[in-house]
């Protein structure tokens, strides 16, 4: 068994060093503080809101609700003295005591609360289930036992807050909750961390990995350094480099052929002999360890980074056996990050299985290690160590995060900054983290009290480094955002956290509440510490939704650790448990079982045994098996229960008593259905249901504290109504039956995200769709409406229904589809709108007054068949730009649309001055479009505009990137390109039947080209127009398509020139023999030929180039024989 990251306090104690000792001790009282403050904030507010309910009237329990709130608005002032006077055996003691009575006084209250919900829900003007009531005899006894509880936790608050009295600890202001000012937006992405002084570093590597080694079967080679120094980002910047990705590729190639592939043999009804294990290709993976594992796990690990799914089979043969199939014949690049196994015999033994699985050239293995003798004699021998970065580059990083915008430290910060950069041993990490922290003090005193810390005398290197790091940790504003950060460490190392998930996990524990007297919610305060925590660079690697919110961030090793330590007493994580294991699981509040690969040895029901300690409880997270009829009776304290993972089909009736439960997730589990029971979690607040879901009880109408619903099945109209505190929907369903309409909606104000409504032919007139309340739900960013058919002779409503539904002034993202009127409804302006989509409008004469948009970045439009054009000149007698602010536009299937604007040319310039992206498609009423005007777009793309004639000119979209015409059937010529546009990349000019010519001086403008794809032209002409100056791309155009004719019988030779050719299509060419100088082209990797008739694979065999990786034609594989030296 592993305890892993999570080691015993008792066994932790018997072997500590006495320093070590003072400072675990230091992180209790650190933590103990922390939990007792954030629990009596809650308390506080409980106690405020029970007092002045009618139940507290009822009960009579006004004056002890009253006198509790006193008591521990008391204690509160004694905390932050007790957080100083850390160390002190007596204040843990006291701190210990303290933090029991106050959890209990919690679950107390919670219970209260838990009847305020239930009557709320037994009131009459409410449509729900029947809710179970409690005879008299056992209301009375309830609410005295109750009353009893009030009256003794107040008892003992009492006498510790004598006790406080007696320890001298003093009367101070406590902090606040979330400090705004710490909410930093002065630039886009301070929180991203910045790379410096790797370059050399990565080249170092690349050369070793692709030159040194590329002769060997299987190179391992480790990247050595302490933690901290930035092991895992070189590791990725190797990972990414285009150098890498070139020499590995595959992925794309394998997905290419299998298309052509599945069709030509769908085509030849060959399709049952069609088997993509059979065409080697090469491959990369990144793996995480993390942890000491076995070869075993170690082989598991990698296959399933690999196939994205766990092994079948854990034994060494078999998984021998599935990495053989996945890479029997291909070249990889794997990475393992993180490792911590040192010792030669295990590396031996993991090289003979690898080789066992590939003994083909040219694999390789890296490897992130703190381990400087790691493994065989050749690793350590190719261990490339990671060094500090120098004075300069450790100031770079510090000065951007800690001067936030760029701006200019004072002569007296630099020089304490460059002294404290100084003593950070050039280790990015503690660079990112320490002046994190900084950029939230703009005054001397703070940076010079860090900078004289003891912390930096430390003569330990690594002792040094962890107490930085918990520097950091104490200068967190307040205990709320300190214990949000700790309760993290309940993920393992490297797991990417999704931001929506950690606040909703912070929320079901308490740790995050409602803030009046600012008027947030729960879900914005939570936000405010995942962005203070993001700012303090502890959380780190942020990913980023279309808008600029982070969604997912991840922890460093080290900050894990820091987590780990200060939470010991508190969380536990298991692997590999067995029986005698779980019966010594000690008094914790939050328990993670994790199974990797194995069945789970141990049972949970032991630890159910053991009362005490599951009533403790606040956070189960089990992943693995779990006992049939598994019962949640004994998890009284319960507030997280994830069984995410676990094969149970059903749920056991007594999950309905846990009256504390605020997060439920059973996804990826095979329940089917809910027990009616669950009607009675009234404090829930999310619940996650798996894929195969198909049943609600009625009861689940009771849930109205349910803020989250995950699930693959939407939850009925009747019920979902009764929601009133749920935030996502993602999608509604209007009903035409009474009690399933649009006004379900109407008490749904606190929706928030995303919200597709559907099927609006079922609402009857504007006053029913104005009954849906769509303006008043503020949160609501993006909102499609969709009728869910077109039929123009029915006698629709559409205009008025739609002006009923007057979305939100804050919505980012507006989509209508099959709307049947013939203009859009007079809303009030949504000045907020960055996208919008129309589509299947068929009516629409005019689009909506969108130049007054200020943010609208993305236009999109389809199937507006009466639209001629965007804009008439005449409405204004201008003809300005459209859209100011529009960056990309999409116009597709547009049946009569002529102009962008009624009496100009079409041209990007009369859209955007600074739109990118243009993407005109099936406009068959566009004639000319005229691009002579300087413009920054830089991405153009036309296809299957039938009546397009000309292009007259491109002549001023000189930072130009992609260029694609294609299928544009009466096209004559594009002309009047630009003098030079080294910014192309690609080019593509395809299926163009009347396309006789080439532009002249093309490869002269286009002299920068990636990618280039012509043909096929016009059937009238005996070649393909010619390549002439083709041969000056000759260092950048990396891949070559071109499409002919059955009687071109030859290859044009200006390709023999393109000396950095990696990837050559020729398609329905009549060659009968492949010319030699093609057999000379060395740089050639992937060689094609698609429905070249007069080739077979012989004669391709012969005429192929011997360094090519892979060669087909006519969609099969053809096999080469290398030369060998």
């Amino acid at each position: 068994m592993t305890f892993n990251l999570f080691p015993l306090h008792i066994a932790l104690t018997l072997s500590l060093s006495l320093s070590h000792r003072l400072t675990l001790a230091f992180s209790t009282v650190k933590m103990a503080e922390a939990l007792v403050t954030i629990a009596a904030e809650g308390i506080l507010k409980k106690v405020l809101t029970i007092a002045a309910s009618e139940i507290a009237i009822a009960w009579g329990c006004e004056e002890k609700l009253s006198s509790l709130h006193r008591t521990l608005d008391l204690i509160r002032a004694k905390l932050s003295d007790a957080e100083s006077q850390k160390g002190t055996q007596a204040v843990m003691v006291w701190l210990k005591q303290l933090k029991d009575v106050v959890d209990e006084a919690d679950d107390v209250l919670d219970e209260v609360h838990y009847e305020m919900l239930r009557r709320q829900i037994k009131k009459p003007d409410r449509l729900s289930t029947k809710v179970s009531c409690l005879p008299i005899l056992k209301k009375f006894s309830f609410r005295n036992e109750i009353g009893h509880k009030i009256q003794n936790i107040n008892k003992t608050l009492l006498e510790i807050y004598t006790q406080a009295n007696g320890l001298g600890l003093q009367n101070e202001h406590p902090a606040g909750s979330v400090p705004d000012g710490l909410y930093r937006e002065t630039i886009p992405h301070p929180e991203e961390f910045k790379i410096v002084g790797r370059d050399d570093d990565v080249l170092r590597i690349i050369e070793f990995l692709t030159q040194s080694r590329k002769e060997e079967k299987l190179a391992v080679v480790p990247i050595v350094g302490m933690g901290g120094i930035g092991k895992t980002a070189l590791a990725k910047l190797v990972y990414n480099d285009k150098r890498i990705v070139q020499h590995f590729r595959g992925c794309l190639d394998k997905c290419i052929f299998s298309l052509l592939l599945i069709a030509y043999c769908a085509i030849s009804n060959k399709l049952s002999f069609f088997s993509l294990s059979k065409h080697p290709l090469n491959v990369k993976a990144w793996l995480c360890v993390s942890v000491k594992v076995d070869i075993i796990t170690l082989l598991a690990k990698i296959y399933e980074s690999l196939v994205g799914k766990k092994p079948e089979s854990d034994s060494k043969v078999n998984l021998i056996k599935s990495l053989e199939e996945k890479l029997g014949s291909k070249r990889y690049f794997l990475v393992l990050d993180d490792v911590w196994v040192e010792e030669r015999p295990y590396w031996e033994e993991f090289r003979r299985c690898m080789l066992s699985v590939n003994s083909q050239n040219g694999s390789c293995i890296l490897v992130t290690t703190r381990k400087l003798e790691i493994g065989t004699r050749d690793m350590i021998m190719d261990s490339y160590c990671l060094e500090g970065l120098s004075n300069d580059e450790c100031w770079s990083i510090f000065r951007e995060r800690a001067f936030v915008g760029g701006e200019s430290p004072s002569p007296e910060l630099e020089e304490i900054g460059r002294e404290i950069v100084n003593k950070c041993g050039g280790l990015p990490l503690l660079l990112n983290v320490i002046g994190g922290m900084f950029a939230n003090y703009s005054g001397p005193e703070k940076w010079l009290s860090i900078k004289n810390s003891k912390v930096w005398d430390l003569e330990e290197e690594r002792d040094r480094f962890q107490k930085s790091l918990e520097l950091s940790f104490d200068n967190l504003p307040n205990s709320i955002i300190k214990q949000c950060f700790v309760y993290c460490s309940i993920f393992e190392k490297d797991t990417v956290m999704e931001r929506e998930e950690l606040v909703r996990l912070w929320m079901a524990l308490g740790l995050v509440q409602a803030d009046e007297a600012s008027n947030k919610e729960m879900e914005v305060v939570g936000n405010d510490i995942f962005q203070i925590l993001v700012n303090n660079s502890l959380f780190q690697d942020v990913k980023r939704d279309e808008y600029g919110h982070i969604t997912h961030c991840s922890m460093h090793d080290l900050v894990h650790d820091l987590l780990l330590s200060l939470s010991k007493h508190e969380s536990l994580r298991l692997m590999g448990v067995k029986n005698d294991d779980i019966a010594r699981i000690p008094q914790i509040k939050h328990l993670i079982f994790y199974q990797l690969y194995h069945e789970l040895e141990g049972k949970i029901c032991k630890f159910i045994e053991r009362d005490t300690v599951a009533r403790t409880l606040r956070t189960l997270f089990i992943e693995g098996e779990v006992e049939k009829n598994f019962s949640f009776e004994r998890f009284k304290c319960m507030r997280i229960l994830k069984l995410k993972g676990c094969h149970i089909d059903k749920l056991h009736d007594s999950i309905g008593e846990l009256v504390h439960l605020r997060y439920l997730d059973l996804s990826n589990t095979e329940i089917h259905v809910l027990p009616e029971s669950i009607g009675n979690l009234y404090h829930l607040q999310t619940l996650k249901l798996p894929y195969g879901f198909k049943q609600f009880p009625e009861s689940m109408r009771n849930l109205i504290s349910l803020r989250y619903f995950q699930g693959h099945i939407k939850i009925p109209t009747n019920i979902v109504g009764h929601l009133t505190s749920l935030r996502n929907l993602s999608s509604f369903t209007v009903l035409s039956s009474m009690g399933h309409g649009i006004e379900v909606l109407h008490h749904l104000n606190n929706l928030t995200g995303k919200l597709r409504i559907c099927d609006l032919e079922n609402v009857r007139s504007k006053e029913d769709a104005f009954k849906a309340g769509l303006s008043s739900k503020k949160n609501i960013y993006d909102i499609e409406f969709n009728w869910s058919e077109y039929n123009e002779s029915a006698n629709r409503n559409d205009k008025d229904v739609l002006e009923g539904l007057q979305p939100p002034r804050d919505v980012k993202t507006l989509t209508i589809n099959k709307f049947s009127g013939d203009n859009f409804p007079d809303w009030t302006p949504l000045d907020n709108l960055m996208k919008i989509s129309l589509s299947g409008c068929r009516n629409c004469l005019s689009l909506p007054m969108l130049e007054h948009l200020p943010h609208l970045r993305n236009l999109f439009l389809s199937n507006m068949d009466s639209l001629t054009c965007l804009r008439n000149s005449d409405v204004t007698g201008s003809t300005k730009p459209l859209f100011p602010s529009l960056r990309s536009l999409g116009l597709i299937h547009m049946k009569r649309l002529e102009k962008w604007i009624d009496g100009a040319p079409n041209s990007s310039k009369m859209i955007s001055p600074v739109l990118e992206s243009l993407s005109i498609r099936d406009c068959p009423k566009i004639v000319l479009l005229d691009e002579s005007h300087p413009h920054p777009l830089n991405s153009l793309e036309i296809r299957a505009c039938t009546g397009l004639v000309s292009i007259k000119s491109i002549q001023g979209l000189t930072s130009l990137e992609t260029l694609v015409i294609s299928r544009c059937d009466s096209l004559l010529g594009i002309t009047n390109l630009p003098n030079q546009c080294h910014s192309l990349k690609t080019l593509k000019i395809t299926y163009c039947s009347k396309l006789n010519s080439l532009p002249l001086k093309l490869f002269d403008c286009f002299a920068f080209l990636n990618k280039l794809k012509l043909g096929p032209f016009s059937q009238e002409l005996d070649y393909l127009p010619s390549l002439k100056g083709i041969e000056k791309l000759r260092d950048h155009l990396h891949s070559l398509d071109l499409w002919g004719w059955d009687d071109w019988e030859s290859m044009p030779e200006e390709i023999q020139h393109l000396t950095s050719l990696t990837r050559l299509q020729i398609h329905k060419f009549g060659i009968q023999e492949l010319p030699m100088w093609l057999t000379n082209m060395s740089s050639i990797r992937h060689l094609l030929f698609h429905d070249c008739k007069g080739l077979d694979k012989e004669t391709v065999k012969r005429g192929a180039p011997h360094e090519a990786n892979f060669v087909s034609v006519n969609y099969s594989r053809v096999s080469i024989n290398r030369d060998v030296n």
